[in-house]
């Protein structure tokens, strides 16, 4: 099956997430369906009680959700890497060059799932947060990774991972060419179009208000 970066090196980890100290290559720990470790972070931005999140739209093709909006930045956490040496994804998925020190670690969340390409991808995601005000068409997205960003609405975001609204309008959004122009415009989103996280994970983690 076609994966990318089959080669990059993985560490596996097990349910609980425990490191294992186990190295694999990521195309064989996805055939194998280990556990493993990926590193998210999810922007916020926007006055208090009226927080926006800023999403990416994964490139077409990805490997694993191919086209969905997902958090602003993820990817695999390589092996033997720090949290901050993780935090790279920030720099190549978006063109931001972030202190680490302003990202604020908001837990691991486990995950599972199985693709019709035959992958099992079975991942503890530590997830962080990341306050940043700037427009979209001052990020410099890989259009490699990243075709399109997107914020919308904290609270309709939840609303529409619960089922408690059908379609969500975009605040501001850019498309991302292929040689990575960016073209101003707008969104409109069905839950299917989501990486499928759940309300509950995204209150959790987000929270409904951000910053109480």
């Amino acid at each position: 099956m076609q994966q990318n970066d089959p080669s990059e090196l993985l560490e596996v980890f097990d349910a609980a997430g425990s490191p294992t100290r186990r190295a694999k290559s990521r195309a064989a720990i996805h055939v194998d369906g280990d556990w493993h470790q990926a590193f998210h972070c999810w922007i916020v931005r926007g006055l208090p009680g009226v927080e926006e999140i800023v999403l990416q739209r994964r490139s077409l093709l990805k490997d694993t959700y191919p086209g969905r909006w997902d958090a602003a930045a993820a990817g695999h956490w390589r092996f033997d890497e720090t949290p901050e040496e993780a935090a790279r994804e920030i720099a190549e998925e978006l063109g931001l060059d972030v202190d680490f020190d302003r990202l604020a670690f908001r837990g691991s969340e486990p995950t599972e799932a199985r693709f019709r390409n035959g992958l099992i991808d079975r991942e503890h995601h530590r997830v962080y947060v990341l306050e940043c005000d700037l427009a979209l068409d001052g990020y410099r997205p890989d259009p490699k990774e990243v075709i399109g960003l997107a914020a919308f609405p904290a609270r309709g975001l939840i609303d529409l991972a619960a089922d408690c609204v059908a379609l969500l309008t975009s605040v501001e959004a850019v498309a991302i060419s292929d040689v990575g122009g960016i073209k101003k415009g707008q969104v409109t989103v069905k839950k299917h179009d989501l990486v499928p996280y759940s309300a509950e994970r995204l209150r959790r983690l987000l929270g409904a208000v951000t910053r109480d």
